[in-house]
């Protein structure tokens, strides 16, 4: 299914339609098992084109995820640069939640701090190490994927058309930065047992580092962060492949809790 550079965009509102009825059907991005191959900018525009669809229905964007942003995750899904993604009202689950497995394809999981906006960052919010000013609250979130890449070889085009893999996130109730104290540590457990953690400053680094990030790809694009939006700020563990009923809970010190129950 490889396109002269010329047919992409033309094409791109027939690629929508299907890939959004492949996704609601928990079957995603069968576009590229059958040989397409999209570029960075081609994937953007694609994954624009199906959020447009989603709108039109009535979902809402309420925010964005960062992804690859570490090389654990970069070395397992085979990119190396940071990638975003958007979040839909329709995808957000409160800690305790119990989801079934079947709503998803080939599960797996992030553990991740999250942020909400009390206002749109600007460049001076980045010039520390803490926090940035910009943000209302820390908490920390499991992110679901469908974690399905069907290319023959990886490709950011086609993991960003895929909504870079994002499928919904459970999320806790977090703290704003001066509620809280002492050194951070995120850990992801299943059924108790720790699956793997992170702790110290790059956790606050990585808030700071893809807050930044997005907010120039975002106005590259002609696009603004505003105040209440919900960034996931991206994962430092690895992500984690969910295969059987459990219980997965991420501790996220001094922010809070995560967990969610898995179903057949």
């Amino acid at each position: 299914m490889n396109q002269p550079e010329t047919s992409v965009t033309s094409r791109i509102g027939q690629w929508a339609s299907r890939q959004l009825a492949d996704y609601d059907a928990h079957h995603p991005g069968t576009l590229f098992a059958e040989g397409l191959v999209l570029n960075v900018a081609e994937g953007y525009e694609l994954q624009s084109a199906v959020a447009e669809l989603r709108q039109r229905r009535g979902e809402q964007i309420i925010g964005y995820k960062v992804g690859c942003t570490s090389p654990k995750i970069r070395a397992q899904l085979g990119i190396d640069h940071c990638v975003t993604g958007r979040l839909y009202d329709s995808e957000q689950h409160a800690s305790g939640a119990v989801l079934s497995r079947t709503r998803y394809a080939n599960l797996a999981i992030e553990g991740e701090l999250a942020v909400e906006l009390s206002r749109e960052p600007t460049v001076d919010d980045f010039s520390g190490v803490e926090v940035p000013a910009c943000v209302a609250r820390v908490f920390p979130v499991i992110e679901l994927h469908n974690h399905v890449m069907r290319g023959k070889q990886p490709s950011a085009g086609e993991l960003i058309a895929n909504n870079a893999l994002h499928a919904g996130v459970v999320a806790g109730c977090g703290a704003s930065a001066e509620e809280t104290s002492g050194e951070p540590l995120l850990a992801i457990f299943a059924n108790d047992r720790l699956l793997d953690e992170c702790e110290g400053a790059s956790l606050i680094q990585t808030i700071g580092s893809s807050l930044e990030w997005l907010m120039e790809i975002l106005r590259a694009r002609g696009e603004r962060l505003s105040a209440g939006q919900i960034i996931l700020t991206g994962s430092i563990p690895s992500l984690i492949p969910v295969g059987e009923d459990c219980c997965i809970r991420v501790d996220a010190a001094p922010f809070g809790r995560a967990e969610v129950k898995f179903i057949t």
